[in-house]
């Protein structure tokens, strides 16, 4: 397990980078605003803008871009934003990047962009934040953001709670992120291993029979045999009543759910790759990590 240090208190540098969807000029540069009220000194290269199709540049261009910030002498490199496009670059970054990260630093993003968080952690060992993107910074709480801060700059604990599905206890390395970028990986040699894991899982915009046939999918890939406890995060407006009945066909362990963390307000961030702990009791429990 490699894990980042903390950041410097000052003028720690901080490069843009977009493994995805193309980028809103406006909601990104919002968020950057933010950042530069952190502090950080902020790179942000001119490919980050380009567009390629519904894609911010083509394959070559992305993988390019994330394969030149890597190498250079970065504290962290933050998503420009999700949307899709991250698992094409995969092939791409095992011709491209080094055996081993020669100075770690930390990668930040979530939705599509947890496939690359799972990618990194499963090729190197790399622990990642799976964070705000930077496009939707102006639209997180300032708790969770709070939260974030604390992670990057001097505290590696955090705990998070969440609504009792199933109760018991486990404890693993926390992996996952997007439900449906998750199932994306199925069948490639790219998806993550979970046996002995705590998988995370969250959604957006996907309606019941969607989210059945996700659970279902990963359920049919011997996913849920594997793992030692499931964490749920926001599911966007879903009937949760009825989310919960076909998670729990599928999954009989410790099941924690409606964790702050995905595409609501409360996006708090979590380590992927980091050892957790589970404890789910008859009403309530939480997630805990410490790297």
């Amino acid at each position: 397990m490699i894990v980042p240090p903390f950041l410097p208190l000052k003028k720690a540098r901080l490069a843009v980078f977009s493994p995805a969807g193309r980028v809103n000029v406006e909601s990104l540069q919002k968020g950057l605003r933010f950042l530069s009220a952190w502090g950080f000194e902020i790179e942000i290269p001119p490919a980050v803008w380009t567009r390629c199709r519904y894609l911010a540049g083509d394959d070559y261009e992305r993988a390019g871009l994330f394969y030149r910030l890597w190498m250079e002498d970065f504290d962290l490199l933050w998503a420009s934003r999700g949307g899709y496009g991250s698992l094409r670059l995969l092939p791409l970054l095992d011709e491209l990047l080094p055996a081993a990260p020669q100075a770690p630093k930390w990668i930040l993003g979530f939705s599509d962009v947890s496939i690359l968080l799972n990618y990194l952690f499963k090729r190197f060992g790399l622990v990642t934040l799976h964070a705000p993107v930077i496009s939707s910074l102006y639209e997180t709480s300032v708790c969770a953001l709070a939260a974030l801060k604390k992670c990057l700059f001097r505290e590696r604990r955090l705990k998070l709670s969440g609504v009792s599905w199933l109760p018991g206890e486990t404890s693993g390395i926390l992996l996952g992120g997007n439900l449906s970028s998750l199932a994306s990986l199925l069948g490639s040699p790219w998806f993550p291993d979970l046996r002995g894991k705590i998988l995370f899982l969250e959604d957006v915009n996907e309606d019941l029979y969607r989210l059945d046939r996700l659970f279902t999918q990963l359920a049919s890939a011997g996913v849920f045999e594997e793992i030692k406890g499931l964490a749920l995060g926001d599911f966007g407006g879903v009937d949760l009543l009825a989310l919960k009945s076909l998670v729990l066909e599928y999954f009989r362990g410790p099941t924690l759910a409606e964790l702050p963390v995905g595409h609501g307000v409360h996006n708090y961030p979590l380590y992927i790759g980091a050892p957790s702990f589970l404890r789910v009791g008859k009403e309530g429990g939480f997630l805990e990590q410490a790297v």
